[in-house]
């Protein structure tokens, strides 16, 4: 981690401490002259900036941001032009980069770290990637809007403008038959790597269930209604992965609702109070609680909350850009934010867990 100057910036939010890692600045260039480079040690802006890692922005905005299963690396993409990158976080620098002919949607890490990559992009294409570059590539049906990785059978799965669930079957190397739904489009798709159960949010506000082991639908239920919003749509699915019980569904109506799988009712619902979509639903289990916390996003703020009692723990609101993304580190306090901004900002929340062991100096910087 490059640090130049004092401390981080810190705000306290209902008790709790966050601290901001980001720079304004851009790294210096390696082919500046070194009496420019010696020149910068007057500038106030660039001696005080503070990286987690160097290069971590784009040009325009970024769209998706994740850390591979090993925890060795975190791969972004962005625009302008479509692109990703890839970042070794123990060296905190851009390990690659590498650019696309259309812009990126989704995408899934297919192994533990960086070596097989599936892009679901703007032109309906999927794009398989390995360590040496592109692979191959291969066009969906309808215009994709969600992707998940079914390790199990190895079936990629695109949730797109359709009623049938698209299977690509990345050992056989072909299309499977689809998962017919009966929403008429799909938004998202999610698998629990707890019991592999696959579900499915359609525009007509319903979840779909389907077990991989059968190929059927286990159940459907209209998972929005419940919260007074009968015409919004389903944006968001997460899993408990501790437990394996509990599903977070997250709506157009910038509403969360926490169900257990063996009830059609709604155990909690939870507003952002905003009004948009949610983006993204997490449960975070950290060694600080013995319960895990629920980290919801939509595009102005993240919530970290009790989903047991509703209560709010700290929440994230970034003045730089709406939000697209966010990543949050295992077991540990720290988070990304993939922002319509050229920046990604990173924030960390010493109540919500530690730093990782990859950036443990930033414990002496708080």
């Amino acid at each position: 981690m490059a640090a130049h100057g004092g401390k981080m910036k810190s705000v306290s939010i209902n008790g709790v401490k966050m601290y901001t890692i980001s720079s304004h600045q851009r790294s210096v260039a390696a082919w500046l002259s070194p009496k420019k480079q010696r020149s910068l040690r007057k500038d106030k802006n660039y001696t005080e900036r503070l990286e987690l890692i160097q290069d971590l922005r784009f040009e325009t905005a970024t769209s998706k941001i994740k850390i591979t299963p090993d925890g060795e690396y975190l791969i972004a993409s962005g625009i302008y032009p479509p692109q990703v990158k890839v970042y070794e976080l123990r060296q905190f620098s851009m390990k690659f980069e590498r650019h696309l002919d259309s812009e990126i949607i989704d995408f899934q890490i297919l192994d533990e770290d960086y070596s097989k990559l599936a892009f679901l992009c703007a032109d309906r294409s999927v794009n398989l990637h390995a360590k040496y570059g592109k692979h191959y590539s291969l066009r969906i049906p309808r215009m994709g809007r969600d992707l998940a990785y079914d390790c199990w059978s190895c079936d990629l799965l695109c949730a797109a403008s359709s009623p049938d669930l698209y299977r690509i079957n990345l050992e056989q190397g072909r299309f499977l038959s689809s998962l017919n739904t009966q929403s008429p489009a799909l938004n998202v798709v999610s698998r629990s790597k707890f019991h592999g159960l696959v579900a499915c949010g359609g525009e007509d506000g319903a979840v779909q269930c389907f077990d991989m082991r059968m190929k059927t639908s286990i159940g459907r239920i209209n998972a929005v209604s419940p919260a007074g919003d009968a015409e919004e749509e389903v944006t968001a699915i997460g899993f408990d992965e501790s437990g394996g019980f509990l599903m977070g569904v997250g709506s157009s109506a910038g509403k969360v609702l926490i169900y257990d799988l063996r009830s059609s009712s709604p155990i909690r619902v939870k507003d952002h109070m905003y009004g948009s979509p949610i983006l993204d639903i997490k449960w975070h289990n950290t060694l600080n609680f013995d319960q895990p916390k629920l980290i919801t996003t939509d595009t102005h703020i993240v919530k970290i909350w009790d989903p047991e009692t509703g209560e709010g723990m700290t929440s994230i609101e970034p003045t730089a850009g709406a939000i697209n993304d966010i990543c949050v580190f295992n077991d540990s306090g720290l988070m990304l934010l993939a922002l319509d901004a050229s920046q990604i900002p990173a924030y960390f929340i010493p109540a919500l867990g530690p730093v990782p062991k990859w950036c443990s100096s930033l414990e002496s910087l708080t």
